[in-house]
This record gives C-alpha cells, sequence and structure tokens, in this order.
C-alpha cells in the first residue's frame, strides 16, 4: 500500500512527530499534494495500487479532501485514512454514514488522554468516533513510558471500535528534529508494552507493532506472553512508499533525508522500491542493528529481527 502525505498541515503538536518536521526541511507549509499529481500516480501505477493511506500532517486539513475520497471510490482503491481526529470531519465525510464506508474506507486514529485535548477537539473525534465506530482502528506512540493506556480501551468499548491498536515507537528523525525513545531505553519500553498487551488483553483487546521494535528488548518469556496475548509481533522493517508533493517519493518518514525520487520515473511498484532502498544504501554506514550486540544476535541473523531503525546511525 502506498501512503499519499496530502499536506503539512496540523494543528496537533505532538513532540515525537517526524512527518511535520522533516517535509519543512525542504517544503513551504502550504504545499501539498495535488489532485493531479494524485490522479498521474494512479494512472502510472494502476492496477499496484488496491489501497492507498491519506496521511499528513492532518489529511482533514487537505483542502481538496472531498475531491479526492470521490476520486478514490471512483476508481474503486481502498483508502485508510491516519487521523487525529480533533477537526471537523470534511464534507465528504459528514454526508456519509457507516454503511457507506465499510469495506472503502478506514480510520487509524491516533489519540490522547482527555487532558490533551480542548473540548472542541474532543467533540470533534467523538463524533468521528460515533459516525465510523466500527471502521476505526486506534493508534499509540509509545513515548511517555508512565503513561496509562486506560483510556484506548475504554474508547474502544465505548465506540464499538476495531479491538485491534496498532502501536509505534518513537523514532529518530535521521539527523535528528523531534523526540524520541533512547535505544538506552527500550528494554523499559518493552516491559511498558507487555504490560499494556496485559491489560489489553484482560478487555479482549489485542496490540500489533508498528515498525521499529527489537526483539531483544523483551525477553524469551514476555515474547511467549505476547503470542499469547494475541499480539502481532514484527521486528523487521514495514517502510511503505511516501508520495509526497510534487510526487517526490521516500522510503519513510524516519529517513527522509536519505534521498528522495520521482514516483513516475519508474515502471512498476517493485522498481521504484528498490530505488529508494538505493538511495539509503548510499547515506548509511554498512553495518548491523543500532545495537552492538546484534552482530551475534541469533534473531538478527536469521532475519527475524532487523536491529531496529537504520535512523539511529546518526543518532
Amino acid at each position: 500500500m502506498a501512503n499519499l502525505y496530502l499536506t503539512h498541515r496540523c494543528d496537533r503538536g505532538c513532540p515525537f512527530c517526524f512527518a511535520r518536521k522533516v517535509l519543512k526541511d525542504s517544503s513551504n507549509i502550504d504545499e501539498i499534494l495535488t489532485l493531479d499529481e494524485i490522479t498521474q500516480f494512479l494512472d502510472h501505477y494502476g492496477h499496484e495500487v488496491g489501497g492507498v493511506g491519506l496521511l499528513g500532517g492532518e489529511p482533514f486539513l487537505y483542502p481538496h479532501f472531498d475531491e479526492l475520497i470521490n476520486l478514490l471510490l471512483q476508481r474503486g482503491v481502498f483508502a485508510k485514512i491516519f487521523t487525529s481526529g480533533t477537526n471537523p470531519m470534511p464534507r465528504a465525510l459528514a454526508d456519509m454514514n457507516l454503511p457507506d464506508v465499510l469495506g472503502k474506507l478506514a480510520f487509524v486514529v491516533n489519540v490522547g488522554t482527555r487532558d490533551t485535548y480542548t473540548d472542541a477537539r474532543y467533540v470533534n473525534l467523538v463524533k468521528l468516533l460515533e459516525r465510523f465506530g466500527p471502521a476505526c482502528s486506534l493508534s499509540f506512540t509509545i513515548f511517555d513510558l508512565s503513561a496509562d493506556p486506560t483510556y484506548l480501551f475504554d474508547l474502544i468499548d465505548r465506540y464499538h471500535l476495531n479491538r485491534d491498536i496498532r502501536v509505534g515507537i518513537a523514532l529518530p528523525i535521521y539527523n535528528g528534529g523531534n523526540q524520541f525513545i533512547p535505544k538506552e531505553q527500550y528494554k523499559q519500553a518493552g516491559d511498558y508494552f507487555v504490560e499494556t498487551a496485559r491489560k489489553a488483553a484482560e478487555r479482549s483487546i489485542s496490540l500489533s507493532m508498528d515498525c521499529g521494535f527489537t526483539a531483544c528488548m523483551f525477553t524469551t518469556e514476555q515474547i511467549g506472553t505476547l503470542l499469547a496475548k494475541g499480539t502481532a509481533l514484527n521486528f523487521v522493517c514495514g517502510a511503505a512508499v511516501d508520495v509526497g508533493p510534487g510526487l517526490q517519493t521516500w522510503n519513510c518518514f524516519p529517513l527522509f533525508r536519505l534521498g528522495r525520487v520521482n514516483a513516475l520515473d519508474y515502471p512498476d511498484m517493485n522498481a521504484l522500491k528498490e530505488a529508494l532502498d538505493k538511495q539509503c544504501a548510499k547515506s548509511l554506514t554498512p553495518g548491523v542493528g543500532i545495537f552492538d550486540e546484534c552482530a551475534d544476535c541469533e534473531m538478527y541473523l536469521k532475519r527475524f529481527c532487523q536491529g531496529g531503525c537504520k535512523s539511529f546511525k546518526s543518532v
């Protein structure tokens, strides 16, 4: 699935966010991925684009959101919308109900505790969850290791959301620019993740790992616990194709500064991904994972784990 990075604009202000900070390095805040560029991308890759992620910034602040949703629906392209849900729903969504979106649109909603919202923004979030609950999944980024995740479970029960939470770990931007979990705290982050999985399982909720986790964050016993709790483990790089303004394309936001290519310069997705991998290889020093121990790690040698995010190589 390719990700369409629609706009730099976002009013949430998460300290670990890499998207907005990285894109501002080389772009005006008002620059957008135009509808014409999106159409060119869809036409060029055709049947290879069965679904797209809509990213920002905040997709709800994209000025052509309504037209884009109509375009994707007309083409039969499934869209997964990554949003904070704190802005008013665009007209295209406000005119829809749950049966209109099932199988066509889905929402990944990054949420925080109630105290992180103004009353107006929380009302917007609730409206989204009330209307499209079963089409919504929550996402959560491990950053504050003292945060109580119970509010996530309460939202899932209250609004009948998807009972799996996408969990990421706050990663650095290559060459700096955001706050993140230092690798020295990965064991603590692993303990936090396991405890969250236990609490989630008590509510019949499971967790899925986004990229950046390492197998050595967990003991063998903890990995067994996670599997028993229904956790979807992922210790390999899950970089997708991110397409931004001007059809500039990169592997993922943490590695944005390692180079970009034009999406239309390649005949198919495999060729595009190979070009992006080569761009990264030009800048990265050859070597193993983010820990010295990776060189002799059985998990790493068997490719069960890729040794953490390559963005740490500049930290």
